[in-house]
C-alpha cells in the first residue's frame, strides 16, 4: 500500500500513515469516549474521558505498528528487504519485497505478528488486573489487553492474506512443494472466510438491528475477499516471471519528449501519434530529466492541458524507481505492485535503456513463448521457458 505520509524510520524501515488511518483513529477515539469508557465504572469528567480515549487510540496503533514490525524484522533477518510499514484503515501492512524462501520461514514470518499482539495483550491484561479500578491506568491497560488479544486471535484465522492464512499457505506449501498451489488453496480459504464475515454482518444487521456492527463485519469480509483474490493473482503472475530478466520484458522508449511543451502537445504529437504510454523527458543536451506517462497526464484536469507543461507533471529523475536490465522481472513486478510507481526506469551505465510498467508485463505474459510455464518455487535457482498467459497482472489497490 502506498500514498501515505512518512512519520518515522525505525530499524531502517520507513513508517507511514495512509490518509484512511485518520478516519479510523477518529472513529476509535469517538467510540472509546462515548461508549467503551462511559459504559464501565469510569466516572470521569468529559475532558478526562476524551483525553484517555485519544491516548488509548494512539497506543492501539502503536500496538499495530509493533505487530507489523515483528513481521518486518523477521523478514529482514531472513535477508528479505522491507520497504515500508503503512498504517491504514484496517490496521497496518508491511511492504516486503519478496516471499520467504521456504515454508518454515514463511510460517515464522507470518506468525510473528499475531504472537507479538498476543504477548502485548497478555501483558497489558495482567498489568491491568493488578491495578485497582477505576484508575486511568486500569482503563487503558485493560482496553489494550482485550483489543490486542482479539487482534492476535483474529489474525490467526485461516483467511489469506491474513497471517493465519499465510501460516495455512506455508503448511500446504510444505506438503505439496508447490507454492502457487498453496497460494491458490489459501486464497480459497480466504474467500470462504470473507464470505462468512459478510454473512455474519447481514445476520447481525437484521437480527439485532445493529446496523453499524453489521456493516463493519460485512466491510471487513469484503476486504478479505478482495485481498485474497488480488494476492493470488499477483502470486500467479510472479510465478510466471520466475527466471525472467527485466531486459526480456522492458519497453524501449520510442523517442524523447521536451519538458517545456504543453500537455496537450505531448498528448497529441507524442503519446497518440506514437501509440505509447511512457516517454523519457530530456533537455536540449540529451540529459535525462525524468519520465512522463499517460497516467501523469490523466491526473491533471484536461482544461489546463494547454497551459501545464510536461515538466510540471513528470516524475523527476531523482525520484524514479530504477532497475538494471539483468534484474529479476519477478522482483521488479512486485515493486510495481507494492509502490506508487507507474513505471520503473531501466538504467544501464547511467543511461535510460527502457522502462517497465504493468502494460509491458501484460504484453510479455500474452506474447511469450508457446510453451506452458514451469513453476519454480521461491528460492529455487532453476530456469523455465518464457510463459504465456491471457491473465492480466493485478492492479494495485489502495
Amino acid at each position: 500500500m502506498g500514498r501515505g505520509f512518512r512519520i518515522a524510520r525505525i530499524f531502517g524501515i520507513d513508517v507511514a500513515i495512509h490518509p484512511s488511518w485518520i478516519f479510523i483513529f477518529l472513529l476509535v477515539t469517538w467510540s472509546l469516549a462515548t461508549n467503551w469508557f462511559p459504559s464501565g465504572v469510569y466516572l470521569w469528567s468529559p475532558a478526562t474521558t476524551w483525553t484517555v480515549a485519544v491516548v488509548s487510540a494512539l497506543l492501539l496503533f502503536v500496538s499495530v505498528l509493533i505487530h507489523e514490525l515483528a513481521h518486518s524484522l523477521i523478514a529482514k533477518a531472513q535477508g528479505i528487504p522491507v520497504r515500508s510499514i503503512t498504517l491504514f484503515l484496517l490496521g497496518g501492512v508491511s511492504t516486503i519485497e519478496s516471499e520467504a524462501s521456504s515454508p518454515g520461514r514463511e510460517a515464522v514470518m507470518a506468525g510473528a505478528g499475531p504472537a507479538s499482539s498476543l504477548l502485548i495483550g497478555l501483558v497489558c491484561w495482567l498489568l491491568g488486573t493488578a491495578i485497582d479500578s477505576p484508575s486511568v491506568a486500569h482503563a487503558v491497560l485493560t482496553y489494550l489487553g482485550v483489543v490486542n488479544l482479539l487482534l492476535g486471535v483474529f489474525n490467526l484465522l485461516p483467511g489469506f492474506p491474513l497471517d493465519g492464512g499465510r501460516v495455512l499457505r506455508s503448511a500446504i506449501w510444505a506438503i505439496t512443494r508447490d507454492f502457487l498451489k498453496a497460494t491458490r488453496w489459501a486464497a480459497r480459504a480466504g474467500n470462504v472466510f470473507g464470505y462468512v464475515l459478510i454473512g455474519a454482518g447481514v445476520i447481525i444487521a437484521f437480527s439485532t438491528r445493529d446496523l453499524i456492527d453489521g456493516l463493519w463485519f460485512g466491510f471487513i469480509g469484503w476486504i478479505v475477499v478482495q485481498a485474497s483474490q488480488v494476492a493470488y493473482r499477483q502470486s500467479r503472475t510472479e510465478s510466471r516471471l520466475t527466471g525472467v530478466s527485466v531486459r526480456q520484458l522492458m519497453t524501449q522508449p520510442r523517442t524523447w519528449v521536451p519538458g517545456d511543451i504543453t500537455l496537450r502537445k505531448a498528448a497529441n504529437d507524442y503519446f497518440l501519434a506514437l501509440n505509447t504510454r511512457c516517454l523519457p523527458v530530456q533537455d536540449d543536451y540529451g540529459h535525462l530529466e525524468g519520465l512522463v506517462s499517460v497516467s501523469d497526464l490523466q491526473r491533471v484536469d484536461q482544461r489546463t492541458w494547454g497551459v501545464d507543461q510536461v515538466q510540471d507533471v513528470m516524475t523527476p529523475v531523482d525520484k524514479l524507481q530504477t532497475a538494471s536490465p539483468d534484474d529479476s522481472a519477478q522482483e521488479t513486478f512486485r515493486r510495481l505492485a507494492t509502490t506508487d510507481a507507474d513505471q520503473i526506469a531501466v538504467m544501464e551505465d547511467g543511461r535510460l535503456v527502457g522502462f517497465v510498467d504493468r502494460a509491458s508485463v501484460m504484453r510479455y505474459l500474452q506474447i511469450g513463448a508457446d510453451h506452458p510455464p514451469h513453476y519454480v518455487t521461491p528460492g529455487d535457482t532453476g530456469t523455465r521457458p518464457p510463459p504465456m498467459s491471457d491473465d492480466p497482472p493485478p492492479q494495485e489497490s489502495h
